[in-house]
């Protein structure tokens, strides 16, 4: 293990003033007097390093930060995972600098809402070369070799990790109780690990010192609605796709893998969930559901429990229902649909909601397969006297909660680390597009993007997590033509799918696939039973 050398720094309030206590690696602090008032006590292990409190009398944290002194010259490459699923999070030169919002006009930045779903409202911005930041962990990759920085407890506080390249520094800043500490009052304010050795090896480490364990979940194969109709969905529409989707698994071997037909987004308003569109579907989705079951295959909807948009009745209806902040407004979360809201998860009348909602489709409608989407609405402020770790663990608890033990979750727009064991599936990237890698200026827009190229990216660069902290989503391959990629990046794209990740699904029309395009599914999803009967 490499001698790291860390330092630790904590600023608090007490008696109206704001005071810091600094504790080298020799556990020598300053000032003495200030580790007394705080009841200050650091802890280092073989792995992990800790730092705890027990005030002498009530005070406020303002900030615990630990400083890692690393040698980045040396490195071939560093990587910080981003803090939403959507987040870019790939190895990148510690040289290089990342770019966030900071450049786009204001105006621009408000219309279309890009700065709701990740972490720039809460998150200073610095683009300058060497100054890079994630969410939760990142390692430093020396040859074959890494070493890896992992928060060990991140459902009572967010730990971001900062980069000064040219400092040679990678600090830890953990989000502070949001609530007065009382006297005698033991707090672990900072717990994290320092793993060194192969990537995989130091994930699984990392992982079991802070007590994660997955999900049991069978790899999935199958089909999803989305990039086939977007919302414009039907029943019949849908029946067509399940009846090739049989057709193209029938007599496959799918070893332990699972089928799925998944419906996504489009059969009500968002926020309106039992409110199913009779256009649509005259016979309601539970009829569905059972098709889809007596096909064989799982049946799976798509839902986004914590955020409604304006159109919705339950905004309408209920508008104390969503967040707002200490001026008494609703900021908007994002600019999809007619614009939408995120609901206050700790309101009691919203969590009844959300209850009722999950029971009835699981439950009523018989769907075994939610896709629980726009998660990371429940954290989008503080509030409660909670951070947004606390905010994000209690919500997904409330979801878990709410369904039965045969019931699966993939969990997307989420806050990474809060879905670590709390989930069998999870996006790890952004979404797909119907091309490579968007228009040019939406490359500048923010590191939640749409875009094909940065998915492939994500689905590699989070590759390390699959079958540990849950099954990786990589969403969906295309091999139809329509879309606007070359041969080469729709083989890369289903190749990485196959290869990498725990889920298998396409939103082409199969029915319309070629021979040539058989043999591409076919081949791959050799590649992926295979891999799946290794890692089960």
């Amino acid at each position: 293990m490499a001698d790291v050398k860390v330092s630790y720094c904590v600023r608090y309030r007490a008696d109206g003033t704001e005071r810091e206590v600094r504790v080298d690696e020799r556990g020598i602090a300053r000032p003495a007097e200030a580790v007394r008032e705080l009841g200050l006590v650091t802890v280092r292990g073989t792995q992990t390093r800790r730092v705890r409190v027990c005030p002498r009398h009530e005070l406020t944290i303002v900030a615990c930060e630990a400083q890692l002194a690393v040698d980045y010259a040396a490195a071939d490459a560093l990587f910080l995972n981003g803090y939403n699923s959507w987040t870019d999070s790939w190895e990148r030169k510690p040289a290089d600098r990342m770019r966030g919002l900071a450049r786009v006009p204001k105006a621009v930045v408000d219309k279309w809402v890009l700065d709701g779903s990740g972490d720039y409202r809460f998150t200073r911005e610095d683009e300058r070369l060497g100054h890079q930041h994630g969410f939760g962990y990142g390692y430093l990759r020396y040859g074959e070799e890494v070493l890896l920085v992992g928060s060990l407890s991140e459902d009572s506080g967010y730990t971001t990790l900062w980069e000064d390249f040219y400092r040679s520094t990678l600090t830890l800043e953990k989000e502070p109780p949001s609530h007065a500490l009382a006297v005698g009052e033991e707090v672990e304010l900072m717990a994290f690990a320092l793993v060194e050795g192969k990537l995989d090896e130091t994930v699984e480490r990392w992982l079991s010192l802070a007590g994660i364990k997955p999900r049991p979940a069978a790899p999935l194969v199958g089909f999803s609605s989305w990039y086939r109709y977007y919302q414009d969905i039907s029943q019949d529409r849908l029946a067509t796709d399940l009846e090739a989707m049989c057709e193209l698994l029938g007599g496959q071997d799918l070893g332990g893998c699972r089928p799925i037909f998944q419906i996504d987004d489009g059969h009500a308003l968002i926020g309106d969930w039992l409110d199913t569109n009779a256009e649509w579907f005259p016979d309601g989705l539970a009829p569905f559901a059972s098709k889809i079951n007596e096909a064989g295959m799982v049946p799976g909807l798509w839902l986004a429990p914590f955020v409604c948009e304006r159109d919705s009745r339950v905004c309408i209806e209920h508008p104390d229902w969503l967040q707002r902040n200490e001026s008494g407004e609703a900021p908007l979360a994002g600019s999809n649909w007619s614009g939408y809201y995120a609901l206050d998860t700790l309101n009691p009348e919203v969590r009844a909601y959300v209850r009722e909602v999950l029971r009835t489709v699981t439950e009523e409608w018989g769907f075994k397969f939610l896709k629980l989407d726009f998660l990371f609405g429940a954290c989008l402020m503080t509030r409660g006297c909670m951070n947004r770790g606390q905010l994000m663990a209690d919500a997904l608890e409330l979801l878990r909660d709410a369904v039965a033990d045969d019931v699966s979750f993939d969990l997307c727009g989420v806050p990474l680390m809060s879905a670590f064991g709390r989930t069998e599936y999870c996006r790890i990237g952004c979404d797909v597009g119907l091309d490579w890698d968007d228009a040019p200026h939406m490359r500048l827009l923010h590191r939640e993007r749409v875009s094909t190229k940065r998915s492939l990216h994500n689905t590699r660069g989070r590759a390390h997590l699959d079958g540990r902290a849950f099954r990786n989503d990589p969403d969906v391959f295309f091999l139809r033509h329509d879309v606007e990629l070359t041969d080469e990046q729709r083989s890369s794209l289903i190749g990485a799918d196959a290869a990498l990740g725990g889920m298998f699904l396409t939103s082409d029309d199969v029915g319309a696939w070629d021979e040539k395009q058989r043999i591409a599914y076919d081949l791959a999803l050799a590649v992926f039973v295979d891999r799946s009967k290794v890692t089960q």
